[in-house]
């Protein structure tokens, strides 16, 4: 298998990484034989190196498939793409799924594909502040200014929440969007008073004597699924085929990541550029088959309370069909 980089729709060209090549296939396409090609949207982070781990075992070979991954900086990115048919799939969290299905856009999930820890394991995103600011649990975090990947998503979603049941007012919260790169730099220069940020990211920061201010999804919503495989409707419909191999490949990936989280790791260095120094002691997500719609449900919820959707969320038309 390869890796590419291919155009998408307009709004997805600005956040497309170059993304470093990895192993696993030739690029020609002369020696897949009868080998489907299909596109996948996924971000730089260290859990899509199990996709990686699936590619090398053969998983989608072995369904048809010669997988192509492109890389996107944030799931509401990709789906406009997914929509246009490139990528044919996409990872994204639920509350950009949610959204976009309360704005009447066919999004389907396909699969799981991770997931937060729950307690008393250590999460694997949090609120970090500088050593000595004075905040140390989530309500400290009225009246400050807190950085997100991006607003009106999972960080500020679960933040929000996580200072509600500390007792603080969420909307005393500031919320500014960064990339989580420029977070450390951001949050030592003081110009903001914290960031929520995912491994490898929050075990650095805290290894460097930052202050771990809470596992806010842990607090939010335990168990949170922080992303899920998804396509179109229109994709579901018109080759359900290709869906079912997509999902029984995913599968196997799933139940293998989950026994081999080292390798994970390693396959991460090689499709995005966290390097392998950094993965080293990182927490890694939950992989798994497990669509957790429970939680699913209670995402869903909250962006209700928040307004960020019109109406009860379409949990139930997101899901796959049964």
């Amino acid at each position: 298998m390869r890796s590419r980089l291919v155009p998408m729709a307009a709004a997805l060209a600005a956040a497309t990484l170059v993304l470093s090549a990895c192993g696993g296939g030739s690029d020609d396409d002369s020696a897949d034989g009868e080998l489907q090609k299909v596109s996948i949207g996924m971000l730089p982070i260290a859990p899509t190196g199990a996709l990686q781990l699936g590619i090398d075992q053969g998983f989608f070979e072995d369904e048809g498939i010669k997988l192509e991954v492109d890389l996107a900086q944030g799931g509401a990115a990709l789906v406009p793409g997914v929509m246009s048919g490139d990528p044919q799939f996409a990872s994204s969290n639920p509350v950009s799924l949610l959204t976009a299905r309360d704005k009447g856009l066919g999004l389907k999930i396909v699969s799981h594909w991770s997931s937060d820890l729950e307690p008393p394991k250590d999460g694997i995103n949090g609120v970090v502040s500088a050593a000595d600011s004075g905040i140390e649990s989530p309500g400290d975090l009225a009246g400050k200014t807190v950085a997100i990947n991006t607003l009106r998503s999972m960080g500020d979603l679960t933040i929000r929440e996580a200072v509600r049941q500390d007792g603080g007012d969420p909307d005393d919260v500031e919320f500014v969007e960064l990339a989580f790169p420029d977070m450390p730099a951001a949050l030592a220069a003081g110009n903001v008073d914290a960031v929520w940020v995912p491994e490898p990211f929050l075990g650095g920061l805290v290894a460097d004597g930052s202050t771990l201010v809470g596992y806010t999804s842990q607090t939010a919503v335990p168990g949170l699924p922080t992303q899920y495989i998804f396509t179109s409707e229109q994709l579901a419909k018109s080759d359900p085929e290709l869906v079912a191999s997509m999902e029984a490949a995913l599968a196997k990936t799933l139940e293998y990541a989950d026994e081999h989280p080292e390798d994970v790791k390693e396959a991460a260095t090689r499709v995005t550029e966290i390097p392998a120094a950094a993965l080293e002691n990182a927490g890694m997500e939950a992989f798994g088959t497990d669509l957790r719609t429970d939680q699913l449900a209670r995402v869903g919820e909250l962006m209700l309370d928040e307004g960020w959707i019109k109406k009860p969320a379409d949990v139930d038309g997101l899901l796959p069909q049964s």
